[in-house]
């Protein structure tokens, strides 16, 4: 009977410490990525230029594109045009007009 008193009561005490006791929390997770992607939108057919590659709206009015490490503008009708100044949703995209 006395090992099983033992037991019990080691049993309860390391309930209890775990109870009570709490460890150093975890560190939050960070990311330095803001600006995930971009989604351009405009008339279907309209050109620009992003992170030093030509592109054109397709028929569906918008091209979304994996944001470039250095990327900060983009060209537009012979303009550059920054980028940083539109909107960023909660999944750290920017819509970004483009034309007019």
């Amino acid at each position: 009977m006395t090992p099983l008193l033992v037991a019990a009561a080691l049993a309860t005490q390391l309930q209890f410490a775990s109870i009570f006791h709490h460890g150093p929390s975890a560190p939050a997770p960070t990311c330095g990525i803001t600006t995930v992607s971009y989604r351009f939108v405009g008339a279907p057919g309209t050109a620009f230029r992003y992170d030093g590659a030509d592109y054109v709206i397709p028929a569906g009015g918008s091209i979304e594109l994996i944001a470039g490490k250095n990327a900060t503008e983009y060209q537009h009708a012979g303009r550059q045009l920054p980028l940083e100044v539109w909107p960023r949703d909660a999944f750290g995209t920017r819509t970004v007009p483009v034309g007019k």
